[in-house]
C-alpha cells in the first residue's frame, strides 16, 4: 500500500489507528481506539474493539476526499484540511499562524496526548528549518 502524506493537522496517517482500522481491519488498533469511541459516545461503556469494527470506520487518509469522508471518517477535523488547502500548504506546521487557537484547542483536547506530541514535532521541525 502506498505511503500517505501527513494529514493537515500533522498526524502521520500511516501511523493513525483510525486509518489502520479502515485500511487493514486491524483489531489491535480497534481496541486502542475504543476509549476514544467511548468518550465520543459512539460505543457503550463496556464495548471494545469489536464495537469499533462494527461501526465500520472510514478513513483513507486526510487528503482522500469523498462525500463519505465528511460523514463517516470520525476525525471531525476537515477544517484543518480546508484551511491548508486555502493557504496552499501541506499541513498546519507550514502555516505562519501555527499554532492557531483552533489548533491549540485540538492539541490540548483531554485524552489526546498524541495531538500534543504532533504539535511539538511540528514546532521542532519549524525551528530546525530556521537554522
Amino acid at each position: 500500500m502506498e505511503k500517505l502524506k501527513l494529514a493537515a493537522c500533522g498526524i502521520d496517517c500511516n501511523e493513525c489507528g483510525q486509518y489502520k482500522v479502515t485500511a487493514f481491519r486491524d483489531m489491535e488498533e480497534a481496541k486502542g481506539l475504543a476509549g476514544w469511541y467511548r468518550s465520543m459516545g459512539w460505543i457503550g461503556e463496556n464495548e471494545g474493539g469489536e464495537a469499533v469494527m462494527a461501526k465500520n470506520p472510514l478513513c483513507k487518509g486526510c487528503w482522500y476526499i469523498t462525500e463519505d469522508c465528511f460523514f463517516k471518517c470520525g476525525c471531525g477535523h476537515h477544517d484543518f484540511r480546508v484551511c491548508c488547502t486555502d493557504r496552499q500548504i501541506n499541513h498546519c506546521g507550514e502555516c505562519g499562524d501555527f499554532p492557531c487557537a483552533h489548533y491549540l484547542e485540538w492539541a490540548n483536547w483531554e485524552g489526546a496526548e498524541h495531538h500534543k506530541k504532533v504539535m511539538e514535532q511540528l514546532l521542532a521541525a519549524r525551528e530546525m528549518r530556521k537554522e
